[in-house]
């Protein structure tokens, strides 16, 4: 059991770490997003069979797509980090790599680590669902006669998954490595454990 003193060190570890969280939640737009507005609306008009032709069309669409971009990135990190956190769990053991970012060797200070990560994560995902949901709201404005609201959501849906399919491979990728480095940590510790005559002299002349 920890004392008090342990119990004061930790949450001010906790504390100091929950800035460091957002360092890795920064979200960066795709290049998709810093195209020319000429080539970035040839796109748009593609993808929603529509000409944009109005300046409060195109701020609104433009808008619109960079939030849809925005929450497509943050559930997929959202995703990775609690796959992260169950088989944390699941086998009590963090990558090396944990450990670093949570700035600590303590298995509980490290599971608050990534814990506070997530929630970060849905703190920054009902953010930006409720700016969908204020825009939505401005969309009668626009006056855009020949598309639905619905259509268009769902088109550009459609092109924030074709720009941003690369993300689930990525997380794949991470999610393997993840579970290598704790499978490689399982294995050293058995051998270690495991060892024949572990820390004990050997008498060379032992029958």
């Amino acid at each position: 059991m920890k004392n008090i003193s342990e119990i004061i060190d930790n949450n001010s570890i906790i504390n100091r770490n929950n800035n460091d969280t957002n360092k890795h939640m920064n979200y960066r737009q795709p290049m998709y997003l810093t195209r020319s507005s000429s080539i970035l609306y040839q796109i748009l008009n593609k993808t929603l069979n529509y000409s944009i032709k109005k300046k409060d069309e195109k701020q609104f669409i433009n808008v619109r797509l960079q939030l849809l971009d925005q929450q497509y990135c943050l559930e997929m990190d959202r995703q990775l980090w609690q796959s992260y956190l169950d088989i944390g769990l699941q086998q009590h053991l963090w990558p090396d790599q944990f450990y670093t970012m949570a700035k600590t060797n303590d298995f509980d200070l490290c599971k608050q680590y990534v814990m506070n990560y997530i929630e970060n994560n849905k703190k920054q995902l009902n953010h930006c669902q409720f700016e969908l949901t204020k825009q939505e709201q401005k969309f009668q404005t626009c006056q855009i006669k020949e598309l639905s609201f619905e259509q268009m959501e769902q088109r550009l849906k459609e092109l924030v998954d074709r720009e941003r399919k690369y993300l689930s491979k990525r997380n794949n990728d991470r999610l393997i490595k993840f579970k290598d480095d704790i499978s490689e940590k399982q294995r050293l510790t058995t051998i270690s454990t495991t060892s024949p005559m572990n820390n004990q002299e050997v008498n060379p002349f032992a029958f």
